[in-house]
């Protein structure tokens, strides 16, 4: 499989088509810039990285949106498999992954990215209520376990 495959792929899936994909591409999911690139350095893994601009942190309420940032990166809950990280540079959150190359085929690779694309909408909804101050509910507080006598409770989500 090469990148221009998986490319090629993304764009029958979305009707859509891409410029100049020899090892990275960029387009716009929901708005915003959503990157794909194959990333190689020599004598080490190959891997397919996607990441997704989800916007600057709006100043309304941002320890709750922090939070929930946090809570969705829990046990890859709510980041469609990608992880939700703060660029110090500009401030912008971003979604991001991260794929081995050689253990995905073309369908995984365009399966990922849609995956993908589809919790960075999501969280670009998410930023814009607490932007415009929608009523956000209280996340729930997680079930832990329980360590048996003479134990350590880690507070795992029991799943």
């Amino acid at each position: 499989m090469t990148f221009s495959e998986i490319v090629d792929a993304l764009s029958r899936e979305l009707g859509a088509q891409f410029e100049n994909h020899d090892d990275a591409i960029g387009f716009d999911v929901g708005g915003k810039a959503f990157f794909m690139m194959r990333v190689a350095q020599p004598g080490a893994s190959e891997y397919l990285v996607m990441a997704a601009d989800l916007g600057e942190v709006p100043p309304e309420r941002p320890e709750k949106l922090y939070q929930a940032l946090l809570d969705a990166g829990h046990n890859f809950a709510g980041a469609g498999g990608g992880v939700l990280a703060r660029n110090p540079g500009d401030g912008h959150i971003w979604l991001q992954s991260r794929e081995p190359f050689a253990s995905m085929d073309v369908e995984t690779a365009v399966s990922k990215v849609k995956a993908l694309g589809d919790a960075a909408i999501n969280w670009r909804d998410i930023i814009r209520e607490y932007r415009e101050g929608a009523s956000i509910p209280e996340p729930e507080a997680a079930t832990t376990y329980e360590a048996p006598v003479g134990g350590v409770n880690i507070g795992l989500m029991m799943v």
